[in-house]
């Protein structure tokens, strides 16, 4: 009789144990549980990081901590619990974060009763690279410029002078010409008549 009894309040307290645990879970699992990863774990970003951030299942208390580290290991932010928010973590860190990968280690404390919660997550950064510029053709100028600025234009080349017909004689040096022949022949005819003149005088001398 008495071992039916001790049964069945074993029984009683195993059922009252599961209510418990099923009503009031917060109080069965006091830990306070990563619920949301800013960034998400294993995601790659394709811009810089300002922001990394974690949403708990519980309150947090003040001792609790977000660190930021880079693939050598080296701590490149620190988060605390963010005073808007008692159930989150956030870190900014001093400069974006840029490509590469990074791991959080997220300790949190629960406000509650102080259980412990250590959790981590990765992501990466790999910033897109932009387009590079295009070079732009300069327009080309048929033409130079002086330093004024003032286009000039190259000066063309001289044409291949032709064979100059040869100079026509200028009226003067016809009648010099003219007068350089006529001159001889009227003095010729006039030595012609004195001679003969003279020979026509003496003749009659000789007659008379």
């Amino acid at each position: 009789m008495r071992a039916r009894i001790g049964r069945s309040r074993l029984r009683a307290a195993s059922l009252i144990a599961t209510f418990v645990i099923l009503a009031f879970p917060g109080s069965a699992l006091a830990h306070a549980e990563l619920l949301r990863a800013i960034p998400a774990d294993g995601k790659t970003i394709a811009e810089p990081v300002t922001v990394v951030a974690g949403t708990y299942s519980q309150d947090l208390a003040a001792n609790s901590k977000l660190l930021v580290k880079d693939g050598s290991g080296a701590t490149v932010a620190t988060g605390t619990v963010d005073p808007a928010n008692v159930r989150r973590m956030i870190a900014r860190p001093a400069a974006p974060l840029g490509d590469g990968a990074y791991e959080v280690q997220s300790t949190s404390v629960s406000a509650d009763d102080g259980d412990i919660e250590r959790v981590q997550w990765t992501f990466t950064v790999a910033v897109a690279a932009s387009a590079s510029p295009t070079e732009t053709a300069s327009p080309s100028v048929a033409t130079s410029s002086t330093p004024e600025g003032t286009p000039s234009v190259a000066p063309s080349q001289p044409a291949s002078p032709t064979a100059s017909a040869a100079p026509s004689p200028a009226p003067g040096d016809a009648t010099s010409d003219s007068s350089n022949v006529i001159l001889p022949i009227i003095a010729a005819l006039a030595i012609v008549a004195i001679g003969a003149g003279f020979l026509l005088n003496r003749n009659r001398g000789r007659s008379s």
